[in-house]
Parts: structure tokens; sequence; C-alpha cells
């Protein structure tokens, strides 16, 4: 009870920013219930005063922006080459006992926390300490990787072209042999477990841990006090409450119900860092300038150069980057950009720093709302910025998404589907809805991906509604173990399935809130992921997620026909006696 009082007596004492004296504001929302509070440092008054137009449709959008995704609160940085423009925060950060998210308030900043890393494996570099090339194994003797491809170096996993698995976030994975599939510096393939090694590599080579060489090598010299370099019991004191869906086996519709999420301690360097958008300011301020301080460098000329070097191409978020060293890096106009985001169990967080223009932004919303990140929030806000240093209109805010039940193409799936013991799905395409005919009711589909709609009824809402395809044309429908033949549908009707697959089937737990449960299912002859990922069979009860994926899963100890283990790139679930 202590620990939630000294948090929340925190959060609603009025506390200076630590930039200097500034002014603030409040500015509401009327349309959409979001307060938002401002502190802008007298240093950059005359420039903000010069942008309020610019704020205002900024602050106008967020309000939108946090209405329309069911964000709880936000918390946003500006900055350029001279520091702090503007800090505002909206919304709440407890919910329950409606504090307010201040400038003060703490947030996780995920996988941005990577760069961080990048930094300090690059100062490393600098001292003549550490040889990005050479083999990772020779700093870390105890670390065991199974690969029949030249060794990996620091630069591979830095640049995520390492062939590392993707996934595992926990201490557990880097205990055991580490598969590798394919040959490092060939292909794109994130991996949280990579950076969690170089984490161990920054200990091993600076002598000291890691949380410790974060905050001297990086926090102290960018005096960004309030920021911790691993997430603890005691910065929870300070932290925003943060949220996930309220029941998070299922899928989650827009604007579904939130519940508080699980707290835990982080520290390991995939996603450490917790922060506040002040501090994240002197952030951003040392990426626009380079690496250069107010007095000397954080890193030398040569190696911030490295940092931003395109090392292999990736999309981000759909758009045409590069990555670099714990960023992605875009050429947007004629402007170098660095971008990434970071989730965690319960916050999302966004960075984008314009190189060219010397302008970037920062945004952290206390929320996981499978696969959101504010990343809307800080392009438009650096859009906004270089409009303002241009002297050119204001551009326009995002488009508002398109409803979830707004569906162009619902004609392609409307038709009868039938199963093999004869269950129907009726379903009508009703202008640009689409609707499930069931027990004398119409149900509005939302669409969540390519041929993937939620169903919101007890009945459908543990899995997605998927439909498959053959030359384009809607042939089948599937949901969870049940599949449907569409009258297009001309293939197999029967599936051979070895005998020891059905003791995979099943619901399973992993006590972390990074994993939580999932559950595998057989249809069609073949095992799926939440029914949607399907398991490709590499021989001994052993499968993979993808055809060159260096993930596995595995299942283990068979007891009266069902597994009792999944392991999941050394991840291990416990089968759950529950539906």
């Amino acid at each position: 009870m202590d620990h939630f009082q000294s948090r929340r007596r925190f959060l609603t004492t009025s506390l200076k920013v630590g930039v200097g004296a500034a002014v603030s504001a409040s500015i509401t929302h009327k349309d959409y219930g979001v307060i938002a509070r401002t502190i802008i440092p007298h240093r950059s008054f005359s420039q903000a005063a010069a942008m309020q137009s610019h704020f205002v449709r900024l602050d106008e959008f967020i309000a939108r922006h946090m209405h329309e995704t069911g964000a709880p609160g936000l918390t946003l940085a500006l900055a350029n080459k001279k520091g702090l423009i503007r800090v505002s925060t909206y919304g709440f950060a407890d919910s329950k006992a409606h504090l307010r998210v201040v400038p003060e308030t703490l947030f996780e900043i995920g996988s941005i926390s990577k760069a961080f890393v990048a930094l300090v494996l690059l100062q490393l570099r600098d001292e003549g300490k550490l040889d990005l090339n050479r083999p990772v194994v020779n700093y870390l003797p105890w670390l065991k990787i199974k690969s029949s491809f030249e060794p990996i170096t620091a630069h591979h996993i830095l640049s995520h072209t390492s062939g590392l698995p993707a996934v595992p976030l926990l201490t557990d994975t880097l205990l055991s042999e580490i598969p590798v599939t394919y040959a490092p510096g060939k292909k794109f393939l994130y991996s949280n477990t990579g950076y969690n090694i170089l984490g161990f590599l920054i200990s091993a080579i600076d002598k000291r841990p890691f949380a410790e060489a974060i905050r001297e090598r990086l926090l102290r010299p960018l005096e960004m006090s309030s920021t911790y370099p691993v997430i603890t019991n005691d910065s929870r004191r300070v932290m925003a409450v943060g949220y996930m869906p309220l029941i998070d086996d299922r899928p989650f519709p827009r604007n579904g119900t939130l519940g508080e999420a699980q707290w835990m301690e982080v520290d390991l360097a995939a996603g450490s860092i917790a922060s506040t958008p002040a501090d994240m300011s002197k952030y951003l301020r040392m990426l626009v300038n380079r690496g250069e301080l107010p007095k000397g460098r954080l890193i030398s000329e040569e190696s911030f150069n490295l940092f931003v070097k395109p090392e292999i191409n990736s999309p981000f978020r759909g758009e045409d980057a590069s990555y670099g060293y714990g960023f992605w890096i875009s050429d947007m106009g004629g402007h170098t950009r660095l971008r990434h985001t970071g989730g965690m169990v319960a916050f999302s967080s966004s960075i984008d720093a314009d190189l060219t223009s010397g302008i970037g932004a920062f945004a952290s919303v206390n929320a996981a709302l499978q696969g959101y990140r504010p990343v809307a929030v800080t392009k438009y806000a650096v859009d906004l910025l270089n409009a303002s240093l241009k002297g050119t209109p204001l551009p326009d805010p995002p488009p508002p998404p398109k409803a979830p039940d707004k569906i162009e193409n619902a004609t392609d799936y409307a038709g009868t589907y039938s199963s093999p013991d004869d269950a129907k799905l009726v379903l009508e395409a009703k202008g640009k809805q689409l609707v499930l005919l069931y027990r004398n009711q119409q149900i509005a589909l939302e669409m969540v991906g390519r041929d993937l709609f939620i169903v919101n009824h007890p009945d459908f809402d543990r899995y997605l509604l998927g439909f498959t395809r053959e030359a384009d044309k809607v042939v089948e429908a599937f949901h969870g173990a049940n599949w449907y033949a569409g009258e297009a549908y001309a293939g197999p009707r029967t599936f051979n399935v070895p005998k020891e697959w059905e003791a995979y089937g099943g619901h399973y737990i992993n006590d972390s809130a990074w994993y939580g449960d999932t559950r595998v299912i057989l249809r069609k002859g073949q095992l799926f992921i939440d029914g949607v990922q399907p398991l490709i069979s590499t021989g001994e009860a052993r499968f993979a997620t993808s055809e060159d994926s260096p993930d596995w899963i595995s299942f283990e100890t068979v007891i009266d026909g069902r597994a009792m283990m999944m392991n999941y790139s050394g991840i291990r679930f416990r089968r759950a006696f529950t539906p």
C-alpha cells in the first residue's frame, strides 16, 4: 500500500521539470475529454510563441488520436539542437485514481533502449576496447551459439543481421545453445535475443553491471537525471500505471476494455529504460547534434557516422527504410530521419529525429494495444516543426483511421460456408459492412488484417475469423479449430494427421507477462498458433514458424495423450486445463 501511495503523492505534486524557468499552460479538449499540460522553457519561449498555431493543431490531433486509439495517457517531448522546445502531457497516469500525466511521470521506452546500447558499444569502440567485427563469443566465452556459418559479431547483432532468434526476451534463452539458421549479415531479422546478449557484452568489457554502465556513460553526461537504466520496483513509485487488454488471451477490438497490467521489473538490454519527456528531449538534442554535447562529444564523429549508417534494407512500419545501429534510417523528402518504436507489456513509444533540420519528437503511451505505437504522433509533430522552420503552410493531420466495420470488399466474403459436420456460417454484405447471421442476430465484423476479422460475440471472441483464397477468390473460412468450405472450394475434405500431433493441441501458459498464454489448435491436418500462425514441422516434435526463422517450438512430456509443456525458443509454457 505504501508503494502505491508514494507514487500517487509524487504524481500529484507540482514539481519543476528540471529545464530551468518555464511557463506552463493547460488546454482542455472538450470534444474528447483530454486535458493537455504544457511546459515550455523560457529559452524556447519566443520560438514556441511563434509556433502557437502549430501547437494548437498538434494538441487537437493528439486529443482525437487518443480518443480513436483508447490511449489512457500520453507524453510528448519536442526538441531541437538547443534542447527542449516543449513538453506536453495528456490524459491519465492512473485512470482509476484520476491522476493525470504530468511532466515528471515516468514511462517505459521499450526498444528505443536499443540505441542506448549501441551508443555505449560505440564508446567502447572509441576507447579501443571493442572490435565490432570480432566474434562476440571471444568476449563472452560462456555463450553457446549453434551455427554452421561464420561467427556472429557485435556489428551483426547491432544491425539485426545475426540470424539469432527474434522473439525471446528472458535470460533463460541465453543460457542454453542458441540456433542460427542463416549466414550473418545476409538478412534482417529483429532480434531481442541479440540485444540482450549485447547487454552482457557491455558488462564483460566495461567490468561493471550493465545498468551502471548505461548510467555513467550515457545518462550522466546527457544530464538525464530522472531516467532509470533498468526498470525496478523503485522506479514504480514514479511510473505511470500501465494498461493492457483486460482479457488478453484473445483478439482485442478497437476501443476494447483495458485493465491494469501486471507489474514487472525489466533488467535486460533489449528494452530496459524508463524516462520522462524532458529527459528524452536531452537525448533528442544529442541525436540532432550528431553526438555533440554542450561540452564535448558523447561518441566520436566517426562512431556517430557508424551509428546512423544504413546497414540493411528493412521497412519501417511499411515505409522504405534501412536499419543501422538501434535505429531505422529513412530519406524522407531529402531529410535523414532516425526512427524507432518501443513496445512493452503495458507501454508503447515512438521516437523520430530529423538530422537534416535538427528537430525531433518522442512520445509514449501507458498502454499496449496489440501492435499500436504512437508513430503518427511523432511523425506529425516533426512535420509541424519542419513547416514552422520553412514557413510553409501547416500540414494536415493524419486522417482518422477507417472504421473497422467499414469493409470496402465485403462482397468478397459473402456466402454460406459449411464445415465437415455440416455446421454453417452465413455471411452477408450490407453496403460496406460484413455481417454474420448467427442465432437470429446480425453481427457486424471488424477487419483487423487482410482476410481476418473480429467477431464481437462470446461464441467467437477467442479466435479471429479468417478466410483463405485461391486465385484471389475467397473459397473457405476458418475459426480456431473449425474450418468451413465455401461454395467455390474444390480442395480435399479429409486430411492425414500424424498421431502424435493430437497431443499438442491445447492452452499453454507462461507466468511472465511478456508471454502470457497461447493456444495451439489442429485444423485441416496442420497445427496453428492461436488459430492463425501455421507451424512447419521440422521433425521430432519440433516446428518452425516460417521456412527460414531461427525461432522454434517443441512439445514435451506427453502424459495421457497430452503434451504438458510447449517450448518456444527456450521459453517454456505449461499446459493449462482451461479452454
